[in-house]
């Protein structure tokens, strides 16, 4: 799946008796406190990020973090006693969160043109707003994880006269097409992976590569099924096929699969190979200086780690797991054809 626009956590700016607005919130909802980067850090869709008594958007300053939308937290304080109910709230432009990939000018600018938006910098969003404004902050980096303030483009939309929902569904609908605004030539990749493993294990390294392409959000799956490949002629081997159809380049897709092959310990897993179209994509295209085994066992290590660094720490964790699994299968069975 890819995920292109969604909602980002709401700011609210509240004055009162701060010590007892923020023991309210926290014992009704999960909460923890942050620098406002940490908090943008740690915030996802329908939490909520709180400043008490103004002051100023300074490192100093502690941000409480909850996990409850910001309607939630209004209505709680709304029926609170006197003491903890704030004597002012301000609420901060609404964050809508679009990823762009390449060309991001190209896709900016018409959203831009497409909404009447004024153009701000990322630090506007903390301005006092004007009545309704949303902001659509702009990332290259997959949108099913918290994103921090390093993720952020600086260039940020300011769009009025419109609510937030109707904003969100239109951006929904026409969401696919901005992001191919951005791409190369404007085109998609489709292409195909084929799976070979002469322990069996076809469907444990499905597996393994579906984690690492719904972790990345690096395109859709079209279709999977079993195959046959010719080695030599007259001679098939079995295969596990399945179609992709990304945004990224065949040579990043290749290095992806590179890093998967290779296990912690330099052992190699599984061969992937990659297909556009009738083309073979070699891996000797990414840099290699020729075919030998070491250099690309040496790849193959740097690659993996590389994807590692990409990857929540919960899949790289799943990774780890269906390494050992299949390392303990190939150990319990001996040679592969027993």
């Amino acid at each position: 799946m890819l995920s292109i626009v969604r909602g980002g956590p709401r700011l609210l700016l509240l004055s009162g008796n701060e010590d007892a607005m923020k023991s309210l919130v926290s014992s009704r909802f999960t909460c923890t406190e942050h620098t406002l980067e940490g908090a943008f850090d740690s915030a996802g869709e329908g939490q909520s990020v709180l400043l008490f008594r103004g002051g100023q958007w300074g490192s100093g300053r502690r941000f409480l973090m909850a996990a409850a939308a910001a309607d939630e937290i209004l209505a709680l304080f709304l029926n609170s006693g006197a003491e903890a109910r704030p004597v002012s709230v301000r609420i901060m432009p609404r964050l809508l969160f679009f990823r762009v990939f390449g060309e991001k000018e190209r896709v900016i600018g018409q959203i831009a043109r497409d909404y009447s938006a004024e153009r701000g910098r990322l630090r506007s969003v903390l301005r006092v707003p004007k009545k309704g404004s949303i902001a659509v902050c702009f990332t290259a980096k997959p949108l099913n994880r918290p994103l921090s303030l390093a993720d952020m483009m600086d260039e940020v939309l300011h769009v009025e006269g419109v609510s937030f929902e109707t904003l969100l569904n239109s951006l929904r609908s026409r969401a696919l097409w901005y992001f191919s605004e951005g791409l190369e030539n404007r085109q998609w990749n489709e292409l195909e992976i084929r799976i070979y493993d002469s322990w069996g294990r076809y469907l444990d390294h499905y597996e393994r590569l579906r984690i690492v392409l719904e972790s990345l959000e690096a395109g859709m799956i079209l279709g999977e099924g079993w195959g046959k490949d010719f080695a030599h002629i007259l001679m098939a081997v079995k295969i596990y096929r399945l179609r992709l159809f990304t945004f990224l380049p065949p040579s990043t897709i290749k290095e992806i699969l590179i890093g998967l092959e290779y296990g912690a310990d330099g052992s190699r897993l599984v061969d992937f190979d990659l297909y556009s179209g009738k083309e073979k994509i070699s891996w000797g295209g990414l840099g290699g200086k020729g075919k030998e085994r070491g250099e690309r066992g040496s790849m193959g290590t740097a690659l993996r780690a590389k994807l590692f660094s990409q990857l929540f720490p919960e899949d790289r964790q799943h990774l780890q797991e269906w390494e050992s699994r299949i390392l303990r299968q190939r150990t319990g069975e001996g040679n592969p054809g027993n």
